[in-house]
C-alpha cells in the first residue's frame, strides 16, 4: 500500500477552466457520434418540448443537493481519492471504501473516485476492499482542504510469485453488500478450467442463479431470465451478442477487462432497457508510466495485448484474438471433430433410436435414425481503448469493439431413401446447409469530470450494432445430380442499430446520504427479413424508435443499522407513444456485525426483444425487434428477500426471488394456416414467471478457496395458442442446478475443479408431417408436434479440471496451463434435429463437447 496526492477542487463551484475544458471535450464527443453518421433526431420542437419535462426536475434536484451539501460543521472535513492499482496505476472501480471505528463508508465510482463527506477532523484510518486485492489499512490526517489522496493497492500473489498472501480478501468473486449483486475478478479467473483460455461469461455461468448447462451458449441465463434480457455493457457501449466459437467462448478477451459487475436482479434506477440483469464489464485503461505486452496461445486461438503510455497524462490500450482452426487443425479441433461426431464414443450413427416420442419405429413405419453433427468455424474480437487525463478531474476516453463468428453446420448425409418408406422411396443424395454470420461492433466516447469534492458527472456518447445471416437448406438429388427431387431452403437477415448520448450524475450529500441522476437519449433501429425457398418472404420488418430516459436515486441510512435505496426511472418512447414509470426500491438491515437482511423490488421494461423463432425440426432460432404498438414492451416486476453470514474466512447467502413477467414473444410458423397468412399474425403474446431459491457456501481466501451453490428454479410461460393456453416450461428451464467450484495453490502451482449438474432441458417434438394440394396444383408440407415442451432432454452434468503453473524471469512473466473439458466424457445433448423427408427418419442429437483437453501458454512483460 501507497499513499499520493492529488488537488480536486473543495467546493463547488465551475471556473472559466472547468467550463472551456468542459465545453471542447463535449462538443467533441458530440462530433463524435457526426462523424459516424448518427442518424438525425426527431423535430428540434419534439425535443425540447420532451427534454424540458425532464430536466425540469433535474434542475430542482441539483439546486436542492447543492444547498444540503455546504450543511458541514467546522469540526468535520472531507476525504477523497482515487484506488489504483499500485503496479500499473490502473484505477479501481467499485473499491469499498471504510471509515474504520465508524459506520461511514462509500465506494468508488468507475473511474476510482471516492468521497468521505462529514469526517471528523483528526487522526483516522481508512479500509479499503477490491476483490483480487490486499485489503489496505491507511492511516492517515484528516484535515479541512486536503488535497486528494491516492490509494496504491497491491494484487494479491498469484502461483508463481515469492511470497503467500495471508491477508484477508476476496479471490474471485465478492457478494456485494447490495442486493443480488456480485463482483468477479477477471485476474483470478485464470485459476479456473476453461476451454482454451480465460473466459469471464463461462466463469460466471458458475455462480448462483446464472444457468451452467447450456454449452451451446456462453450467454447468461440469469433467473428465468433469457441473454438479450441482461443488459451487457462494455464500457458503457450495449454489446447485443455475447458468443464465440459455436456458444462456447464468449465474446469478450479477459486481457481487455479489468472489472466486472453483475446484478442478477433488482438492480439500480441508473440502468433501463432490460428486464432481467446487468452485466458491466469496465476495460482495462492501461499504464499510464510504462509500455506492457503480453501474448497467448492456445489450442483454438491467439491473442495480443500491447499498453502504451502517453507521457504520464494517458495510455492506449489495444488486445486482438482470433481463431486459427479454420485453417490450422489442432489436437484439441480433432478431438472436437470426433465429440461432435460421436466418433470417439462409439455412437454407431446406423442404429434406430428407441428413446424418442412414438417409439423406434412410426409416423407411417419409419423408424428415427441418430445422426451427430460436426461444426466449421473461427472468430475474432478486437479491443482498443485511448484514455487521457488533462487533470485529474477531467479524464477523457474512447473505446471501440469489434467481434464476429462465421460458422459452417452444413453435413453431407449421403445416399438416403427420399419417400414415404424404404420400398416406396428413392435413393437420393441428401445434404444439410447451415451457415450463419454474426457479430457486434461498437464505439464510444466518455468525458467524467469532478466538479466537486462531492459532485460528479460523465457525459458518454456511443453507437452500437449487431447483425446476424443466416441460410439454411435441405436437398435431395437423385440420379443425376442436376436432378432436385425435394427439399427446402430458408435466410434470415437480423441486423441492430443504436445511437445513444448519456448524463450520469452522482452528488454525496453527507456521509449517509448520496444523490445520482442522469439523463439518456437512444435511437435504435431493427431490420428483420426472413425468406423461405428463395422467392417466399415469411417476415420483413424494420423499425425506428426514439427513447428519451430520465433516473433518480437516492441512498441514504434511515438508522445506523438501515440503508435504504429509492429510484425511479421514466422513459417515453416514440413508437408506442407513451411514459413508462418505473419505481424500485431495496434495503439491507444489518441483523449483527456479520449477518445482513436484504430485500428489492421494482418494475423493469424492454422496448427491444430477441424473439424466439420456433424451429421444431432444427432447433429454435431468434431475432432482435423494437417493440411497437403490435409487438407490446416486455415486462417484469421483481420481488427479492435474502440473507448472508459473512466472516474472514466464509460467506453463505441465501436468495429468493420471484419475477412476474408480461410481453412474451414468441414467433411460430406451426400455425400458418394459409400462405396468404400475414407475418404479424404469427407472433404470439402472453404472460411468464420466474421463481426460485438460491443458496451459496463460499471459502472466500487462502490456499484452498471456491464455492458450493445450488439453485432450484421453475421457469413458465403461458401462451393462449401453445397447450390450449396452460403454462408451459421456458425453453430454458431448469429445475435443479448444482455448482462446486474449488481452487488450491500450492507454491508455483495452482489446480482447479469445477462440477456442474442440471435438470435436462425442455424441447418439443414433431409427430408427424403431411403434405397439402394448393389450388393451383402445387402442394405444401405441414409438420404436427406435440404439445409444447412436454419432453425433456437427459440431465446435465460435467466435471472439468484444470492446472496452471507460472515462472518468471528477471523481464518477463509466464504462464502455462492444462485445462480438461468434461473430464469423465459425457455425453450432453443441445438440441435435437429432426429430418423427416427420408426413411428411415433422421433424428440428431447435437451435442456438446465430450472429453477435450487444453493447452495455454501466455507471456508477458513484468
Amino acid at each position: 500500500m501507497k499513499l499520493g496526492l492529488y488537488h480536486v477542487s473543495p467546493a463547488f463551484h465551475v471556473t472559466l477552466t472547468d467550463f472551456i475544458t468542459t465545453s471542447a471535450v463535449f462538443n467533441s464527443i458530440l462530433s463524435f457520434n457526426v462523424r459516424i453518421k448518427m442518424k438525425p433526431w426527431l423535430s428540434l420542437k419534439r425535443i425540447c418540448m420532451r427534454v424540458l419535462k425532464i430536466i425540469i426536475p433535474a434542475l430542482l434536484i441539483l439546486i436542492t443537493a447543492s444547498i444540503s451539501s455546504f450543511a458541514q460543521t467546522a469540526s468535520n472535513v472531507n476525504i477523497k481519492g482515487y484506488v489504483q492499482d499500485e503496479k500499473t496505476g490502473e484505477t479501481l472501480p467499485y473499491a469499498n471504501v471504510t471509515l474504520l471505528g465508524t459506520e461511514i463508508g462509500t465506494s468508488t465510482n468507475q473511474q476510482g473516485y471516492f468521497v468521505l463527506v462529514n469526517v471528523p477532523a483528526g487522526p483516522c484510518t481508512l479500509r479499503v476492499h477490491y476483490i483480487g486485492y490486499i485489503k489496505s489499512d491507511i492511516p492517515l490526517v484528516a484535515e479541512k482542504n486536503s488535497p486528494a489522496i491516492a490509494v496504491k493497492m497491491k494484487a494479491t500473489v498469484l502461483q508463481g510469485d515469492e511470497v503467500v498472501v495471508t491477508a484477508e480478501t476476496y479471490e474471485t468473486v465478492q457478494i456485494a453488500k447490495g442486493i443480488s449483486e456480485l463482483k468477479i475478478s477477471p485476474r483470478g479467473l485464470s485459476k479456473l478450467p476453461s476451454v482454451g483460455e480465460v473466459d469471464i461469461f463461462r466463469s460466471l455461468q458458475l455462480l448462483p442463479g446464472i444457468s451452467a448447462a447450456n454449452d451451446g451458449s456462453s450467454g447468461l441465463y440469469i433467473r428465468g431470465g433469457t441473454p438479450e434480457q441482461n443488459l451487457v455493457l462494455f464500457d458503457g457501449m450495449t454489446i447485443y451478442n455475447v458468443d464465440h466459437f459455436f456458444g462456447f467462448i464468449s465474446a469478450f478477451n479477459a486481457d481487455a477487462v479489468k472489472d466486472v459487475r453483475v446484478f442478477k436482479g433488482g438492480f439500480p434506477a441508473k440502468y433501463g432497457g432490460r428486464t432481467s440483469s446487468v452485466v458491466e464489464l469496465t476495460g482495462k485503461s492501461g499504464s499510464y508510466d510504462d509500455v506492457h505486452a503480453a501474448g497467448n496461445i492456445n489450442l483454438l486461438s491467439g491473442s495480443g495485448v500491447v499498453q502504451v503510455p502517453m507521457k504520464g497524462k494517458g495510455a492506449w490500450l489495444t488486445t486482438f484474438r482470433r481463431s486459427y482452426v479454420d485453417f490450422l487443425n489442432s489436437g484439441m479441433y480433432d478431438k472436437i471433430y470426433d465429440a461432435v461426431s460421436g466418433n470417439n464414443n462409439g455412437t454407431d450413427t446406423d442404429q434406430t433410436s428407441s428413446s424418442q416420442p412414438g417409439g423406434g419405429r412410426g409416423m407411417g413405419g419409419r423408424g428415427f435414425e441418430q445422426e451427430m453433427l460436426v461444426p466449421d468455424f473461427y472468430y475474432y474480437d478486437f479491443n482498443s481503448k485511448l484514455t487521457y487525463s488533462f487533470t485529474p478531474n477531467d479524464i477523457l476516453s474512447f473505446s471501440i469493439y469489434n467481434g464476429r463468428d462465421f460458422l459452417d453446420e452444413s453435413q453431407d448425409l449421403g445416399t438416403r431413401t427420399f419417400g414415404p418408406s424404404a420400398d416406396q422411396g428413392e435413393d437420393v443424395s441428401a445434404n444439410i446447409s447451415d451457415l450463419t454470420e454474426w457479430g457486434n461492433l461498437a464505439v464510444s466516447a466518455k468525458y467524467a469530470k469532478i466538479w466537486s469534492d462531492r459532485f460528479y458527472s460523465s457525459f458518454h456518447s456511443s453507437y452500437s450494432s449487431y447483425n446476424s445471416l443466416s441460410s439454411t437448406g435441405r436437398s435431395f438429388r437423385g440420379g443425376d445430380e442436376n436432378t432436385l427431387r425435394g427439399g427446402f431452403s430458408s435466410d434470415e437477415d437480423n441486423e441492430v442499430e443504436d445511437y445513444t448520448y448519456r448524463v450520469d450524475n452522482e452528488f454525496q450529500l453527507s456521509s449517509n446520504h448520496k444523490l445520482e441522476f442522469g439523463l439518456g437519449l437512444t435511437q435504435a433501429s431493427t431490420s428483420l427479413n426472413f425468406t423461405a425457398n428463395d422467392t417466399l418472404s415469411i417476415l420483413n420488418r424494420k423499425g425506428t424508435a426514439d427513447q428519451f430516459s430520465f433516473y433518480f436515486q437516492d441512498d441514504f441510512k434511515l438508522t445506523p443499522l438501515l440503508n435504504i435505496t429509492l429510484g425511479l426511472r421514466a422513459v417515453d418512447y416514440s413508437l408506442t407513444n407513451k411514459n413508462y414509470w418505473e419505481p424500485r426500491a431495496s434495503f439491507n438491515y444489518k441483523v449483527t456485525d456479520k449477518i445482513d437482511l436484504k430485500g428489492a423490488w421494482g418494475y423493469y421494461n424492454q422496448f427491444i426483444n430477441r424473439v424466439v423463432n420456433e424451429n421444431i425440426l432444427e432447433g429454435n432460432r431468434d431475432f432482435w425487434l423494437l417493440a411497437d404498438e403490435e409487438l407490446d414492451p416486455s415486462f417484469a416486476e421483481h420481488f427479492i428477500l435474502g440473507t448472508s453470514y459473512e466472516n474472514s474466512n466464509y460467506i453463505f447467502s441465501v436468495e429468493a426471488y420471484l419475477k412476474n413477467m408480461d410481453g412474451v414473444a414468441e414467433f411460430s410458423q406451426r400455425f400458418r394456416r394459409s400462405p396468404d397468412m400475414e407475418p404479424e399474425d404469427l407472433f404470439f403474446l402472453g404472460t411468464g414467471v420466474s421463481k426460485g431459491f438460491e443458496f451459496l457456501a463460499q471459502k472466500k481466501r487462502g490456499r484452498f478457496n471456491g464455492w458450493l451453490s445450488y439453485t432450484l428454479a421453475n421457469v413458465e410461460y403461458e401462451i393462449d395458442i401453445f397447450n390450449d393456453g396452460d403454462a408451459y416450461p421456458a425453453d430454458h428451464d431448469r429445475t435443479h442446478e448444482f455448482k462446486s467450484v474449488g481452487s488450491y495453490s500450492w507454491g508455483d502451482w495452482t489446480l482447479a475443479a469445477t462440477w456442474v449438474y442440471a435438470t435436462g432441458a425442455p424441447y418439443t417434438a414433431p409427430e408427424n408431417q403431411y403434405a397439402i394440394e394448393l389450388l393451383d396444383g402445387n402442394t405444401r408440407s405441414y409438420i404436427h408436434v406435440g404439445d409444447k415442451n412436454t419432453n425433456r432432454l437427459p440431465n446435465y452434468h460435467r466435471l472439468d479440471l484444470s492446472m496452471t503453473k507460472a515462472f518468471k524471469t528477471e523481464n518477463l512473466r509466464y504462464e502455462f496451463g492444462l485445462s480438461v473439458f468434461n473430464l469423465y466424457n459425457h455425453d450432453n445433448v443441445w438440441y435435437r434435429e429432426y429430418v423427416l423427408d427420408t426413411s428411415p427418419i433422421i433424428v440428431r442429437d447435437v451435442t456438446t463437447l465430450g472429453f477435450t483437453p487444453s493447452v495455454n501458454f501466455k507471456i508477458s512483460m513484468k
